[in-house]
């Protein structure tokens, strides 16, 4: 999944995995303006444990303009991340979650 962190609850995934015959992966591309904390929790409580190397990160897309790019500078810092090299040079980052049994 890429960019469905932001919208998708932990209440999606719970019903997704209550209905799961097997184990199951979930790998997310999740923006580094937000937290990923509360899905990996709510995947924690069916077994899943999540892993993520918040400095290998991947391009999402480039800024529609410099509040955009200021808006994700000031959001990525708030999470303690720093955004030097990433956000500061124009472009959305995300970072890969990878929830597994």
């Amino acid at each position: 999944m890429t960019g469905g962190a932001s919208f998708l609850t932990a209440r999606t995934f719970h019903q997704l995995l209550y209905a799961a015959t097997e184990p199951v992966w979930i790998a997310a591309f999740v923006l580094r303006t937000g937290s990923y904390r509360p899905i990996a929790d709510s995947l924690a409580e069916h077994g899943l444990v999540t892993e993520v190397n918040p400095e290998c990160t991947v391009i999402q897309r480039r800024f529609t303009d410099p509040d955009e790019q200021s808006y994700a500078v000031t959001a990525v810092r708030a999470t303690g991340r720093r955004p030097t090299g990433k956000e500061t040079d124009g472009y959305f980052h995300t970072a890969l979650h990878l929830s597994r049994p």
